[in-house]
């Protein structure tokens, strides 16, 4: 019996498992020693962190976006699409890691990364920005998922854990550095360089992999037919999920900022995200084994549930992540920089809790109970931020910070663990990358949601104060730096106020989905592991 075509499909967690894939062939490949060895894990590690870099550098750097093109609409759009095309290319570059030398989809992806990344560095206007960011967020899912594939090409099993802990690492120096980088980079040359930083280290990356790493010659085939490629890559889901994706976050960006949720093309556009996604589980469904998701680890209790999980505090994390840099740079009056040192109590715990409970999973088991201890510190965390207000002291929100930060990140690790831990070992792969999906939909799509939550809020309550000059129509596109220049210190506060509470409005929906999450952690089936 031919082994399923899934079990190759999703290179991003399959080869970097520390179980040994029965399916693939028992010849021992050559691997690389000592400089070659550690310029090869250099290099990924230095993709991972450029990868994680332009994913969270940006933050610090939006409020002078929004400035520059009058764009404070588009704030969603920023991280989202970045989000949306990281989550729809993450099956396809792993398909193509099976399918191809992986050596080409790897340098290709970094390519792609550098092109995004000028557009963005270059963009004269919002929308070009945004077209940038949905090219780099393509490049950026196949940097990722074929690092993770190389790793068993230049390292045996003994050795696999040093080189995830690794790149582990630089993923979580990358997230603490990102926010500070770009605040430094904003303030002191221009947002611009936050992208453009990418191209001299993007052709170090690329240079340095070429030269040190060597795939095994069983590492994917050179060609394959196009009736192969079809099925194998699920074009027809694709084709079915990636319109139906695009339609909801049209919808979400839209609805209630450009267009009442009554006007038709929101309707539509909802009607349109339905059908599609209703068609994309119908063919996963019946193209059995050859889905993207095949129906029986879909239909896992286990895996479903700790999908679920994922989805909602992924998207917690995300809003509050984007936002509380908003919030120091238009309420608070800090600077880009100032913005990001400000933030570092939630990036040095997160780190922190991050190896911590790693720890205590790994020595203790029940991950399905530590679930539930995220869930509480995520819940109080977020609500916590709720409290906001222009005279909110330093004590309090680092305080708030750290709190948040022990619920995001102490066992973040628990879905991806729960669903590998319930699933047979040539189903890890896709089960594993349905969490993946799930986490990165959820902070694609409540980003949007809470974009949609912070600007209707804004631009309705500006209009109420009626302050000549001042309005939702108006104000909402200077920028939020911008909407207190040349006011009276009484306006000014009045305006403060309104910013700070179009904020924290928006900041319910973290509090929402850390507790709704409670149903994902209470689902999934029990378990010592």
């Amino acid at each position: 019996m031919r082994p399923p075509s899934s079990s190759a499909e999703i290179a991003t967690f399959s080869r970097h498992s520390s179980a040994q894939d029965t399916s693939t062939p028992t010849r021992e490949p050559q691997y690389p020693s000592g400089f070659k060895f550690w310029l090869a894990l250099s290099t990924l590690c230095l993709g991972i962190f450029l990868v994680t870099l332009d994913n969270t550098i940006v933050a610090t750097a939006i409020p002078y976006i929004t400035d520059e093109f009058h764009s404070l609409k588009d704030i969603g759009w920023y991280g989202s699409i970045y989000l949306m095309a990281l989550c729809v290319s993450q099956l396809p570059f792993g398909k193509l890691s099976a399918l191809y030398p992986i050596r080409g989809v790897y340098t290709g992806a970094i390519l792609v990364f550098l092109v995004g990344s000028a557009i963005c560095g270059a963009a004269p206007n919002s929308p070009a920005l945004i077209a940038g960011r949905a090219i780099a967020g393509l490049g950026s899912s196949g940097l990722l998922i074929t690092a993770y594939a190389i790793i068993p090409s230049i390292a045996p099993q003994p050795k696999r854990a040093l080189c995830l802990s690794l790149v582990s690492m630089a993923r979580s120096v990358a997230a603490t550095a990102g926010p500070l980088i770009g605040g430094a980079l904003t303030q002191n040359v221009s947002w611009r360089w936050s992208f453009y930083i990418n191209l001299p280290l993007g052709a170090v990356i690329y240079l340095a992999f070429w030269f040190s790493v060597t795939p095994p010659k069983h590492a994917g085939k050179s060609t394959t037919s196009i009736s192969d490629l079809t099925q194998t890559l699920d074009l027809i889901g694709f084709a079915a999920l990636i319109p139906s994706v695009i339609c909801l976050l049209l919808a979400l960006q839209w609805g209630g900022v450009q267009y009442p949720w009554s006007d038709a093309r929101i309707i539509a556009l909802l009607v349109v995200f339905g059908v599609l996604g209703a068609a994309f589980i119908a063919l996963e469904f019946w193209q059995g084994e050859n889905a993207m998701l095949p129906s029986r680890i879909f239909t896992q209790r286990s895996v479903s549930y700790a999908s679920f999980y994922g989805f909602c505090t992924s998207g917690a994390i995300y809003v509050l992540t984007y936002y509380l840099p908003i919030w120091f740079q238009g309420v608070n009056g800090a600077s880009p920089l100032t913005s990001a040192v400000n933030t570092l109590p939630w990036l040095i715990t997160s780190v922190i809790t991050l190896i911590g409970g790693g720890i205590l999973i790994s020595k203790l088991g029940h991950a399905d109970a530590w679930m539930l201890v995220r869930t509480v510190f995520g819940s109080v965390g977020s609500g916590l931020f709720m409290t906001f207000t222009p005279d909110t002291s330093t004590g309090k929100w680092i305080g708030f910070q750290i709190i948040f930060a022990i619920g995001s990140s102490l066992f973040s690790v628990t879905p991806l663990i729960i669903a590998q831990s319930r699933l047979a070992q040539k189903d890890i792969p896709i089960g594993s990358s349905m969490v993946a999906f799930a986490q990165i939909m959820g902070s694609s799509i409540f980003l949007s949601v809470a974009q949609a939550l912070f600007t209707t809020h804004l631009t309705y309550s500006l209009k109420r104060l009626g302050i000549d000059g001042v309005n939702g129509n108006t104000v909402a596109s200077s920028g939020i730096t911008n909407l207190t220049n040349g006011l009276s210190e009484e306006v000014k506060r009045e305006v403060l106020r309104v910013i700070n509470n179009a904020l924290t409005d928006s900041w319910r929906l973290p509090v929402v989905l850390t507790c709704i999450s409670i149903v994902g952690a209470l689902g999934v089936e029990h378990s010592n592991q």
